[in-house]
């Protein structure tokens, strides 16, 4: 099986053996749900931590998941495949996020005994999320981090950030306009007192 980093590429292009993959995958094999993963795992990922998700892995694994389920109903490319699961990412993390609203604090006598050491990768991404642009982030609507995230951060186009969110092109515009300029404002502020 050839790998499949080598294939991706930043302007988020078909890698070439996309469609191997996806007809691999549809008739339940392995290699082809790997490659697709390896392919897109670190995009959602990454879309994962700056959303802030509590754990990004498990956020990751379950978009893919859901995809994989019904990977034999998907129609479209590369692109659409992309777009499809970010929109599962998206989906998982609204339901999270709604289901910690849901539940009670947690306490120190909840806390897991003993806790893994995080990777070194794990460390680097946290810090993304609680770092200066997770300050600057906050300053912003839901809808502006969320177009932010996938526009900036994960590198969706304009067209694949509205078939995510769900909204129209122009409205997907509107947002990352409103929401540099905010940030605009916010940093001129900062720099200024």
């Amino acid at each position: 099986m050839e790998t499949t980093k080598d294939h991706v590429r930043a302007d988020h292009t078909a890698p070439a053996g996309f469609d191997r993959w996806l007809d691999d995958a549809r008739v339940g094999s392995g290699r082809g749900f790997t490659a697709l993963y390896e392919w897109l795992a670190p995009e959602i990922k990454q879309f994962a931590v700056g959303r802030a998700a509590r754990d990004p892995d498990a956020a990751t694994n379950d978009a893919f998941v859901a995809c994989f389920s019904r990977i034999g109903t998907f129609r479209g490319d590369a692109r659409a495949f992309r777009a499809w699961v970010f929109s599962a990412a998206r989906n998982r993390l609204i339901d999270q996020h709604r289901m910690e609203q849901r539940r009670p604090p947690v306490t120190g006598d909840d806390l897991p005994v003993e806790d893994p050491a995080p990777s070194a990768e794990e460390l680097a991404l946290a810090g993304l999320a609680h770092g200066r642009a997770a300050d600057l982030l906050a300053r912003l609507t839901e809808a502006q981090q969320e177009v932010l995230v996938l526009r900036v951060v994960s590198g969706l186009s304009l067209e694949e950030t509205a078939e995510v969110v769900g909204r129209p092109v122009t409205a997907v515009k509107r947002l990352q306009a409103r929401a540099l300029e905010r940030l605009r404002r916010g940093i001129s502020d900062e720099e200024v007192s």
